[in-house]
């Protein structure tokens, strides 16, 4: 770097949010900029709450050679620590409101420590709440009547939620059984209700969004499923499925799917590897759709700015 920024200088009231699709480069800058002032990670990533899944969702780094120690809730990568990895197994329940009370709680503690965050990550949903620009419904999630509502057709599930609340009905995507099964949860359970989330208090946060062209960003993302898959994606897998988790949802999500698909003999490797090339593609166009709704970000274009000089910016504008 240019110049040296200490921890010392930077604005403890102020958090810096790194916010973009994948491939953005959003990590690694956000590690360069850590090593500088002796700051911490917490990951805003839906994907890398869990544990064993670490090739698939981008967790280890490949470009570099880093060292990684693992733990519970955290990982040390190249003596930077990062929050919010392996949270939970593939196959337990964690809702964003879990996530939001988990790294609230943390960043809170991180404070009374006078270490620097960065709010880092791709799922703009796990940002907004813990940002609070989105605010949670507080239902605790009924797993047992959920079970029983997945059973219920389309149908059915329209006329339950028309006979609790018809303005609710009117509100939703009706013929998204998730989300009516979600509506229906909430009617039953306005009694279950979980504590308030522990907001970070005279704290502001400052939005700093990596993107790039569409085409920019699929050659990148292109190039980065080649190299997970030709670095033990597959071992990772079938490990996981052999831990007992091949039933999980988690492993038809992203990545995941086409690879299982692939060892079900579904799909040839070229296949496989084309699907989860597509599927990452519509991915990074809904990343930006929801994080453009944020007006407050300020985007810089990775395809212009190198690493070196967005670290610079970004040290130079918000950090100092």
């Amino acid at each position: 770097m240019a110049q040296e920024h200490p921890a010392n200088v930077v604005n403890k009231k102020q958090i810096l949010v790194l916010a973009g699709p994948t491939s953005s480069g959003k990590s690694s800058l956000a590690l360069d900029l850590c090593k500088t002032i002796g700051a911490e990670i917490m990951s805003a990533d839906s994907r890398q709450i869990y544990k064993g899944m670490d090739i698939g969702t981008g967790k280890i780094p490949f470009d570099n050679a880093v060292e990684v120690t693992k733990s519970d809730n955290c990982w040390l990568v190249d003596g930077v620590n990062i929050w919010g990895y392996d949270l939970v197994n593939p196959d337990q329940y964690f809702s964003a409101y879990d996530y939001a009370d988990f790294a609230l709680k943390r960043m809170g503690k991180l404070i009374e420590q006078e270490k620097t965050t960065f709010l880092v990550g791709g799922t703009g949903f796990y940002i907004d709440m813990v940002t609070g620009r989105s605010k949670p419904s507080n239902i605790i999630p009924d797993l047992e009547l959920r079970a029983e509502l997945e059973k219920e057709s389309l149908g059915n599930l329209q006329k339950k939620l028309m006979s609790l609340n018809i303005s609710m009905y009117n509100s939703i995507d009706q013929n998204n059984s998730v989300r009516i099964i979600r509506a229906i949860e909430k009617e039953l359970n306005k009694e279950n209700t979980s504590p308030p989330l522990p907001y970070l208090e005279n704290y502001t946060f400052k939005y700093v969004g990596l993107s790039a062209p569409n085409d920019f960003l699929f050659d990148r993302v292109d190039k980065w499923l080649e190299k997970s898959w030709d670095n033990c994606l597959i071992d990772e897998v079938k490990a996981l499925i052999d831990r007992g988790f091949g039933p999980s949802p988690k492993l038809q999500g992203l990545v995941y799917k086409s690879v299982v698909t692939y060892l079900n003999n579904a799909l040839s490797e070229s296949e496989a590897k084309q699907k989860a090339c597509f599927d990452l593609h519509a991915y990074i166009r809904r990343q930006l759709t929801w994080f453009r709704k944020n007006e407050e970000i300020e985007w810089f274009d990775v395809s212009v700015h190198d690493k070196k000089t967005l670290a610079q910016i970004i040290l130079d504008k918000y950090l100092s």
